[in-house]
């Protein structure tokens, strides 16, 4: 899309540079925050010393080989136990998927031949493309530069992993078959517990648009078709439909996975039918920045468990709303329009309250050199009702300053109401912001109306009894 707009403009876009300079981030990125920048150099040596590592994962999960090189504590060592912490390994080759486009790096265990020593792989990292570090802790005994080791892949969290995958490549696809050819790909996690998409789109997805693209990557693993791959020519590749991210370098060579309609380069690792896949569930749709969306979903295992908890919380739902799981949306709506009834009654009956409690307070009123003033506790905390009751008391009394304050726990509420006739001479404002400072709070507001509360309610009668000292000047 940036090319397309920049050509229509008459620009030249500068690929090159910016690969490079991605390239340059990625180094940058794998380290960042983790202390381990400072190796980078490291690993550059590392790889012109030990060479690159064969990758063996795409045809199995087990192999032997030795070890070329090991680290610990960001130094290069030549064995490493128990007592060495976090180690790193590199081996001439290697069935570990090391993490790169989005794809985390397989777990597994690595055993030196004889039983001399073991360690679980927790993580596998690319720092350089050509060299696979394989990061973890040394079980037991010790494993040495130049020791022929076994190598074990979990196969159940790369099986995880291979449907997550595919379920992102279908997935990918659908979205671009319902909302548009515009969908691209921005970003992508795929871990062994759920897979994460992230893709250019200028809205949230609808609910009809979030089901098609579920049903339609659903209706695709039913198909059970071949995932395949091939290495192709990258000009071949993309003659045949392939699609390629922009950002991403790639060789005179690619890897091209095709499962059905959906053609991508890739250098992950898949199921070798969709049907692998099972079944995927949408877990999630949000927005992270300005025409960028983001999906996560579970596949398998995953999404069979994500369905079982949803089921759980609706039946329970049901339950205790007595009636059919089904009919939770119906029961909720209809309470939620009892609960609005409800809030207008008990509205209601505040207002009937303030008015009994008005004509019960105005025989409270003290004449302060001719000022009819009231300052009081009221039976209401609520401050809408408050200003009703005050509004009612200044109306009955004709002429008159209202002060009205409501406890409720430690908090106080407080209205003043000065008449027309009285603002010349008094402010409502003054008034209540005077009462609140006493009480720990604040107020203000205009000559006749004013409110603010406070925080100090042992201190309120007497802040009310000063009302009167204030008027009486």
């Amino acid at each position: 899309l940036t090319r397309v707009v920049a050509e229509g403009r008459g620009w030249r876009l500068d690929e090159a540079g910016f690969e490079t300079a991605m390239n340059e981030q990625r180094n940058r990125g794998e380290f960042q925050g983790s202390g381990e920048a400072a190796i980078d150099a490291i690993y550059q040596t590392l790889a012109q010393k030990v060479g690159a590592t064969t990758f063996l994962g795409y045809e199995g999960l087990r192999a032997s080989s030795t070890i070329t090189a090991l680290l610990s504590q960001g130094q290069m060592v030549e064995a490493a136990s128990p007592e060495s912490g976090r180690v790193t390994v590199v081996v001439e080759a290697t069935p570990f998927y090391g993490e790169q486009g989005g794809q985390l790096g397989d777990a597994g265990w690595m055993r030196a031949a004889g039983g001399t020593g073991s360690m679980r792989v927790d993580e596998v990292k690319r720092p350089v493309p050509t060299v696979y570090v394989h990061n973890g802790v040394v079980t037991e005994g010790t494993l040495r530069v130049g020791a022929t080791v076994d190598l074990v892949v979990d196969d159940e969290r790369r099986d995880a992993i291979r449907r997550n995958h595919s379920g992102t490549h279908l997935l990918h696809g659908a979205l671009r078959e319902v909302l548009g050819d515009h969908v691209a790909q921005k970003g992508s996690l795929v871990a062994p517990d759920r897979l994460r998409f992230d893709f250019s789109h200028f809205a949230p997805l609808t609910p009809h648009e979030r089901q098609k693209v579920e049903d339609l990557v659903n209706a695709r693993i039913r198909a059970n078709v071949p995932a395949e791959t091939q290495v192709l020519a990258i000009s071949e590749a993309k003659k045949a439909g392939a699609i390629a991210f922009f950002g991403e370098k790639y060789g005179d060579t690619v890897r091209v996975v095709t499962m059905g309609d959906s053609k991508e380069f890739c250098g992950g690792t898949h199921v070798a039918r969709t049907g692998d896949i099972a079944f995927l569930k949408i877990t999630e749709e949000t927005g992270v920045a300005q025409g960028v969306r983001r999906i996560e979903a579970v596949t398998g295992t995953g999404a069979v468990a994500h369905v079982h908890r949803m089921e759980t919380e609706l039946n329970l739902a049901g339950e205790r709303l007595r009636g059919s799981p089904f009919d939770v949306a119906n029961k909720i709506e209809r309470l939620q329009g009892d609960l609005r009834e409800r809030d207008k009654e008990i509205e209601k009956l505040k207002r009937k309250l303030a008015s009994g409690a008005g004509r019960d307070m105005a025989a409270e009123a003290r004449d302060v050199q001719g000022v009819k003033v009231l300052a009081t506790r009221a039976d209401v905390a609520d401050p809408k009702a408050l200003r009703e009751v005050a509004d009612q008391l200044k109306d009955k009394l004709g002429s008159a300053i209202v002060v009205l304050a409501g406890v409720e726990g430690d908090k106080i509420a407080l209205v003043a109401m000065v008449t027309p006739d009285l603002i010349g001479r008094f402010s409502a404002g003054k008034i209540v912001a005077e009462v609140a400072k006493e009480l720990g709070g604040k107020g203000g507001g205009r000559p006749d109306m004013a409110q603010g509360g406070g925080s100090q309610p042992e201190h309120l009668d007497g802040a009310l009894e000063r009302v009167y000292e204030r008027i009486r000047g």
